[in-house]
């Protein structure tokens, strides 16, 4: 008996639903190997299993990103040029630009390794064989746009900036994710680290630099660390600036110890602050005028340098491991 047109219609039907269930399935069991070896770092064997994946299911958007990643991670900066070789970044490449090209199954995984992909798109573009600034920028905008309030992406896009020599660009980019999170004292910390940078003249900008930092520590108050990075920038500026006078040595070492004084009010132990501490009063002891005075701050310059050492040794000591007893 003949099958009429609608019966053939069904069977073919059913035996496509059939075939494309089946790669779904084929597709996740090559993912989840290619997964395993990935974190075994076993790039070579995710490479194949990934490649299976999307070969039953040329839609599952996480398995080309895991290709890209694989691949990438196969290339090695500073190994021979072998067309072999730089055919992995090559391929890196391909996979994370396919990632842009899908939609995906889940829009919450297909949103996350879209910002993977533009993210290492960035870094790839951002580095030699292939380091083009309009290109690693593009990447860098797009990532932006699909992510506005994801402050990661801002500080991406800055280093961007800062790697290709655009400092007004990357200054802005710092001080954008700042006003974005104006209560997170990590946001300003990135914006402090930024300026303790030797990208630009510190005549001009110093007092803005020390601004930031104070208060990155101001929104950090059970944070020692904040009120010592102070110190540190005073006392950085005060022993190497070639330019000061001794007056503003000395102003500059005052404000260091106002702000070491601050980490240790909020743990008097802060071996590192201890040290700082010995350090600023080296600086006022090098420029006193008076022979008692001089001599009055090398001895505390002497004693808080010991305290602080000391310290640090007590504290490396409570931090190692007890030696277990020997077996008798």
């Amino acid at each position: 008996m003949k099958m009429r047109p609608a019966g053939l219609l069904v069977v073919l039907a059913i035996e496509t639903l059939f075939a494309f269930g089946c790669g779904r399935v084929l597709a996740k069991a090559a993912y989840q190997d290619g997964n395993k070896f990935y974190r075994e770092e076993n790039y070579k064997r995710a490479v194949e299993k990934y490649e299976a994946a999307i070969q039953n299911d040329p839609n599952m958007i996480e398995a080309y990103f895991y290709l890209g990643s694989s691949r990438q991670a196969l290339y090695r900066p500073g190994k021979a040029d072998t067309p072999e070789h730089k055919g992995h970044l090559e391929a890196a490449i391909a996979g994370y630009k396919k990632v842009l090209e899908l939609s995906g199954a889940n829009p919450e995984t297909a949103r996350r390794v879209k910002a993977n992909s533009l993210g290492a798109l960035v870094g790839i573009y951002s580095e030699d064989p292939y380091k083009d600034f309009e290109a690693s920028r593009g990447y860098a905008e797009q990532l932006v746009k699909d992510n506005p309030n994801d402050v990661r992406n801002l500080y991406a896009m800055a280093n961007l900036f800062e790697k290709f020599g655009h400092v007004d660009e990357a200054e802005a980019a710092y001080v954008k994710a700042a006003e974005l999170n104006p209560n997170d004292a990590k946001a300003c910390s990135a914006l402090a680290n930024f300026y303790n940078k030797p990208l630009w003249d510190w005549k001009a900008r110093f007092d803005e630099a020390v601004t930031t930092l104070e208060r990155c520590a101001s929104l950090a108050p059970t944070d020692p660390g904040g009120w010592q990075k102070v110190s540190a920038f005073y006392w950085d500026k005060a022993y190497r600036d070639p330019l000061l006078d001794d007056t503003k040595k000395d102003e500059y070492a005052e404000k260091g110890l106002e702000a070491v004084n601050k980490a240790l009010a909020i743990k008097a132990d802060y071996f590192e602050a201890v040290i700082y501490k010995g350090l600023l009063y080296r600086v006022k002891a090098a420029v006193a005028r008076n022979p008692a005075e001089r001599m009055r701050y090398l001895n505390d310059a002497q004693d808080f340098q010991k305290q602080g050492l000391e310290l640090k040794k007590q504290q490396e000591q409570e931090a190692a491991p007890q030696q277990a007893p020997a077996k008798s």
